[in-house]
């Protein structure tokens, strides 16, 4: 998929003629060279601690991009960002982002990162990107009109069997102070499953799902920016996604706080195997 950038158009508005996913592409590109410029020169310790907590860090280059992105959507429309960004206009359409998901990874040098696009109209997901520079791969999805990797359609994979499945999760800035931590879903997985990955980074996560590198997915404690953008992609690949109790609508994959994401063949061998939730 190409962009269709035009550097002469003002801030807070698009090109004539741009749909919501190529104005999402547009940004996200933008954000990924903002991000870029940074990678690599920054550490750990050049990060604050959100709230005081030393595992959920916020840099530099989160919040630059942040900026980028807030100020090129157009003035009519929502936005929602992970790093404190909010506006309510009454608008049809909102914007949810994350201007840097896996800020850890990306702070020591990993190149497991992204930027997360998901534009929300009339209450359904429409556009989404999900964009790793460090990686050399986007990927897109526009409601009805399938996913792709850097232009080329993928699909979720096939395994019917979670005994032959690679599943992937993450776990909680605050994960010693919940009851809800996902450590005994890990080690019950663990079992069960192929294979486990943690690689941290949600958006990622999902994005793989979408393109049959993982089979599933789960995560609790989670925000609409960590999932809005992959949750379109996986189910434009032909998966499902839900959250823990099933629900699958917009509101409740967005703001539930746990998600689980599959080829939907594995979908109810995944929810089966999870812990009841406890102080979600």
């Amino acid at each position: 998929m190409t962009s269709t950038q035009n550097s002469s158009s003002p801030a807070g508005s698009e090109p004539d003629g741009e749909t919501p996913l190529d104005a999402a592409l547009r940004l996200a590109q933008g954000a990924g060279e903002v991000l870029s410029s940074h990678y690599g020169h920054l550490r750990r310790g050049d990060a604050d601690r959100k709230a005081g907590r030393r595992r959920d860090l916020v840099s530099i280059a989160d919040r630059e991009a942040e900026r980028f992105l807030v100020d090129q959507i157009p003035e009519d429309d929502d936005v929602l960002a992970e790093e404190g960004s909010e506006r309510k206009t009454g608008g049809r359409r909102r914007w949810v982002i994350d201007p840097l998901d896996g800020t850890v990874n990306f702070l020591h040098g990993i190149p497991f990162w992204c930027v997360s696009i998901a534009v929300v109209d009339d209450g359904e997901l429409c556009a989404a990107i999900v964009h790793a520079p460090a990686l050399g791969q986007t990927f897109t999805a526009a409601r009805g009109q399938g996913c792709a990797l850097n232009g080329s359609p993928i699909e979720v994979s096939r395994t019917t069997d979670i005994g032959e499945a690679m599943l992937a999760t993450g776990f909680a800035y605050n994960r010693n102070e919940v009851p809800d931590n996902n450590i005994d879903n890990w080690s019950r997985m663990a079992l069960q499953a192929a294979g486990l990955r943690r690689m941290g980074a949600a958006a990622l996560d999902l994005a793989y799902t979408a393109a049959g590198r993982l089979d599933g997915y789960w995560e609790l404690h989670l925000s609409p920016w960590d999932v809005a953008a992959g949750a379109l992609l996986v189910r434009e690949a032909g998966g499902s996604v839900s959250n823990f109790t099933g629900e699958e609508d917009v509101d409740s994959v967005l703001h539930s706080r746990h998600i689980v994401a599959s080829n939907g063949l594995l979908h109810d061998q995944i929810r089966e195997r999870l812990s009841p939730l406890q102080g979600l």
